[in-house]
């Protein structure tokens, strides 16, 4: 097909050319670009739980433009830029860590009168990460109005199915950086969380960056809890490490987001400064962080007393 669109015309084999690296059939993805997919896929999972309802009309995804990328998925993105304002929680990320590499900020919110979705996305890239140094994701989902944390790392197990050791090793090394949140206050004996940790994995199938940006790529969330369960399980002496074939409960993406937005996971309470510096942990273990954050005023009401103050 390819073939025969090239001989129609120059301006059609160039937007071929354009159209080719974008193709999952693609060859020697780099790290950034695998990173890129992970932005994205965040971007989109955490967008459809601050109430974008059609990731495929989310216009300034499907505008994105490959060549204006440098370091982050959402430097690529037509959107609002946001200059960040000092007394405000809107920008504080960016401010907070705008000198340790490439720090991008975009503002999202729903046109009309119905904003049935505003919030603001940062990337923070670590410098060495921009210079080349392989790392990792972790994103962060926040809503202001009930200090919810939610946090997804990613990971992409060997070609064995196995977690490397660096991935492993750089998780312990962010336990070790960060203090173990609260757990919520129950209102009363009937609350009920399936889960106070905000911290999860997200366990891509090996898929390259793909062009259907309107949708999340294919893969699992599980809770850390299980992660490092398994972990510890295939330390034992002639176990050859642990393997996403020993993870028996996951969530796909579209479950994941609706259990978050009803409030069902997610550590409430968090102060806004405490979220981020589990980012700075993440900047310097991990080396790229997305950060979401949430101004809707939505009610959240199936889970924990994750709802809107009255």
């Amino acid at each position: 097909m390819f073939a025969n669109l090239r001989r129609i015309s120059p301006d059609v084999e160039a937007e071929v050319q354009r159209l080719m690296p974008l193709l999952d059939a693609a060859e020697g993805w780099s790290e950034g670009e695998l990173r890129w997919r992970d932005e994205r896929d965040a971007l989109l999972l955490f967008a459809k739980i601050a109430g974008l309802a059609a990731p495929n009309d989310f216009s300034e995804v499907r505008l994105w433009d490959r060549t204006a990328t440098r370091a982050a998925f959402i430097s690529g993105l037509v959107g609002t830029s946001v200059q960040p304002m000092l007394d405000d929680i809107r920008g504080r990320a960016a401010t907070r860590f705008s000198g340790v590499g490439e720090t991008v900020v975009q503002a999202f919110a729903s046109r009309g009168v119905n904003r049935s979705y505003d919030f603001e996305a940062t990337s923070i890239t670590d410098q060495s990460v921009v210079d080349g140094r392989e790392g990792s994701l972790d994103a962060y989902y926040y809503h202001v109005d009930t200090r919810t944390l939610v946090m997804l790392r990613y990971v992409r197990p060997g070609p064995n199915g196995l977690f490397s050791s660096d991935a492993r090793h750089s998780l312990d090394e962010f336990h070790s950086r960060v203090h173990r949140l609260p757990r919520r206050d129950r209102r009363n004996a009937d609350d009920y969380s399936l889960l106070d940790d905000p911290l999860f994995l997200r366990i891509h199938d090996p898929v390259p960056f793909t062009a259907a940006l309107h949708r999340t790529s294919p893969g699992a969330i599980y809770p850390c809890e299980q992660v490092a369960a398994a972990i510890s399980a295939a330390a034992e002496p002639g176990l050859p490490g642990p393997s996403v074939g020993a993870l028996t409960r996951h969530l796909v993406p579209t479950h994941f987001a609706q259990l978050v937005r009803d409030g069902w996971f997610g550590a409430s309470g968090v102060p806004f400064e405490a979220a981020l510096d589990w980012v700075e942990a993440t900047i310097d273990t991990a080396g790229v962080a997305l950060v979401v954050v949430d101004f809707s005023l939505r009610q959240r009401g199936n889970g924990s007393g994750i709802k809107a103050g009255a």
